[in-house]
């Protein structure tokens, strides 16, 4: 039985991401921040999908001291890992730091995913075919990369940083793609589309308005995640890595900001911040 990581999987796209795999059996962990919510969906998960193989990890993504905790939590259940899906996201209203010191929606979308990838190379390794699925946004294409202002320092937007940071998840796949390769584990970005899901809850004043204008015409949370379910069963993308995926297609990526420079920059600086260590 295959094993499955995922996180932001108690709403949303990831929710609707599990309860597909659990259907096709896989073996069911994800990440969750609110224990009440995490027993609950884990019970609907089994309830609907007749799987009993779920379980849940407690780490909230603002806090690097948790995503360590939450990894050695893992490792103590389990021997190896199949399949990890970077799923959770936010998007704020105002500029917000964590307890680590970083701008929040810099470190739940990019350094925490980062971290974690990282810290599950080596049980990732000891599966077969691993895969690593980092679920971005078309937004990216309108972001800039400016590594004196990965965290927003200056000129705070709420979209803008959100775009930001889609930009950073793109160039953190093809810079791990290809540092992976030869070790049978594929990495690849994906789009789920507008997806009416509570992210962005938050917000306020002319976003939420535009939202609410615009949720009629939104996908479901089920169709958003077709294209992350494609890339982790799909035998046609067995062997593909470093790509980006909309609707279950490959797209060139559009954005002159994703380049060599730029995705070892942001690898390197995003080694310093996260404080990872790399063994060889």
């Amino acid at each position: 039985m295959k094993t499955v990581l995922i996180t932001g999987a108690t709403s949303g796209i990831g929710k609707a991401t599990a309860l597909a795999l659990a259907k096709k059996g896989f073996n069911i962990v994800f990440i969750a921040r609110n224990l009440a919510r995490a027993v609950e969906v884990k019970e609907e998960i089994i309830s609907v999908s007749n799987n009993k193989d779920v379980d849940f990890l407690m780490a909230d993504l603002s806090s690097l001291s948790q995503v360590h905790k939450c990894v050695e939590s893992f490792r103590q259940k389990y021997q190896s890992v199949d399949l990890l899906i970077n799923n959770a996201g936010i998007c704020l209203p105002y500029r917000r730091i964590t307890e680590d010191g970083f701008e929040e929606t810099f470190q739940v979308n990019h350094l925490s995913h980062f971290l974690l990838t990282n810290l599950l190379l080596d049980l990732l390794k000891k599966a077969a075919s691993a895969r690593i699925i980092n679920v971005s946004s078309a937004v990216y294409k309108n972001a800039s990369f400016d590594p004196l202002n990965l965290q927003s320092e200056q000129n705070y937007s709420s979209f803008g940083t959100y775009s930001n940071t889609k930009l950073l998840n793109l160039l953190f796949t093809i810079e791990l793609a290809e540092r992976l390769n030869g070790t049978g584990i594929t990495v690849n970005a994906l789009h789920p589309g507008v997806v009416k899901t509570n992210f962005g809850s938050e917000m306020k004043g002319f976003h939420k308005t535009l939202s609410t204008l615009f949720t009629p015409f939104f996908l479901t949370p089920e169709q958003g995640a077709a294209t992350s379910i494609y890339l982790a069963t799909s035998d046609e993308v067995k062997y593909i890595t470093g790509k980006y995926f909309e609707k279950g297609k490959i797209v060139e990526p559009d954005n002159e900001d994703i380049n060599p420079a730029n995705r070892r920059l942001l690898w390197y600086k995003s080694l310093e911040l996260s404080g990872f260590k790399l063994l060889n």
